[in-house]
Formats: C-alpha cells, structure tokens, sequence
C-alpha cells in the first residue's frame, strides 16, 4: 500500500484520496482504510518508512564524525528527490523541539537516524555532547526536505552541492551557537 501511495501521492499531490490510493494499490477502499484511518495516516508511516531507510543506512556505515554526517545527508538528499514532494505535503506545523518535547515517533526516529552522526560532529568540532539538541535543530531546521527541494529543483545544484553547502552551514551554525552560550 505505501508503494501505491508512493505513486499517488507524487502524481495527485493535491488531490490524492484513500480510494484513489486503493485503487492503485488493488485494495477495496475497506481494506485500506482498516490499514491507515486517513490519508495523513498514511503519509505518517511513509515518512517512517523513509526515515527507517535512513536509519538503517547509517548503522551500515562504518564512517565517523563529519564523514558519517555527510554521508547521512547525502543519502537524505538522494531521499528527498524521490519522497521529498509526498513528506512535506503533509509537514508539522509544530517546530522540532516541541515535536520532540511531545516524543512524536517521527522526530524520535529522526533522532535514531541522526544522532550518532551528530555526536560525531561534536566530537570532531571539539564541542560538548550538552549540544547535541541544539544540533539535532539546527540539523532540523538546515535539511528541511522543503529547502533540499528548493535547492536541488529551483536553484537547480547538484546533490554534491547541497550536500556541501547545507553540512558547511551546518558546521558554521553550531560553532557559532556554541560560541555565543546558547
């Protein structure tokens, strides 16, 4: 059924139902909403499911510090080509730091897929671990698929690029937040 949607989703952005979801999928309408109550449901585990990927390829690597952050973020860019339209269709409007205050199972998996990179860029950075929220936001906020999009469709960069660009700002911002006592 998340194949189905897959296809749906980024060809119906707009439009997109449970039926017409169904239908892709083979399913009576019935069935599928026994699967997932609404279309938000649905991209809810999609988005999982792209975030499970992501996990899964970062406790394959055994790369370090930036190494692994760059190679996480580039996996995450690769991953907003092909799912980047469908995840932010449905984008919280809650920031990251009350997602994560509220234990949303996404931001916690974001967490799971993230964090032993971010630790790693501490590390080499020479920064305390005391940060590591303050780099999960700033992470959050510099990789919104939104931006990745934006960068990749409309300012038409390579992923190299905006897997460059995006880390090095990334670095920069923590420094700087570091530095300033935040």
């Amino acid at each position: 059924m998340l194949e189905a949607a897959t296809h749906v989703l980024r060809t119906e952005q707009g439009t997109a139902t449970m039926q017409s979801i169904a239908r892709k999928a083979a399913l009576s309408q019935a069935t599928a909403y026994r699967h997932f109550p609404s279309v938000e449901a649905l991209v809810v585990a999609y988005h999982e499911d792209v975030v499970s990927s992501l996990v899964e390829h970062g406790e394959r690597s055994r790369k370090t510090g930036k190494a692994l952050f760059e190679h996480q973020a580039a996996r995450w860019v690769k991953l907003q080509n092909v799912h980047g339209p469908v995840i932010v269709r449905f984008w919280s409007q809650q920031g990251f730091l009350e997602r994560l205050h509220d234990s949303d199972a996404t931001t916690a998996l974001s967490c799971q897929a993230w964090d032993r990179a971010l630790r790693g860029v501490l590390i080499e950075l020479a920064l305390p671990d005391a940060l590591l929220s303050m780099a999960r936001f700033l992470h959050d906020a510099l990789f919104d698929p939104r931006e990745i999009i934006d960068l990749t469709k409309t300012a038409g960069l390579p992923d190299e690029q905006v897997v460059r660009r995006l880390s090095d700002a990334f670095y920069g911002a923590l420094a700087g937040w570091a530095f300033s006592g935040v």
